[in-house]
C-alpha cells in the first residue's frame, strides 16, 4: 500500500520546486546590489542595448564549442 498516489507525489514535487524558487527570490531581493544590477540590465534590454547570444558567439568564434 502506497502512502501517496502518483498525482500526490507530482503535486508535492511541484510544491517543493515552488518553495525553492520563492526562497531564491527572497535571497535575491535581500541583496540590494544585485537588485540594482538586475534593474540596470533590464533598462539596457528596454533601451535595445543587447543583441542575440548566437551573434555574440559567432563574433567570439565560440559556435563549435556549444
Amino acid at each position: 500500500m502506497a502512502l501517496l498516489t502518483v498525482d500526490e507525489k507530482e503535486l508535492l514535487v511541484k510544491a517543493v520546486s515552488l518553495m525553492d524558487e520563492l526562497r531564491e527570490t527572497l535571497e535575491v531581493m535581500q541583496d540590494s546590489e544585485l537588485v540594482e544590477d538586475l534593474k540596470a540590465a533590464l533598462r539596457e534590454v528596454e533601451e535595445g542595448k543587447t543583441r542575440p547570444l548566437d551573434e555574440l558567439m559567432r563574433e567570439l568564434n565560440l559556435e563549435e564549442e556549444y
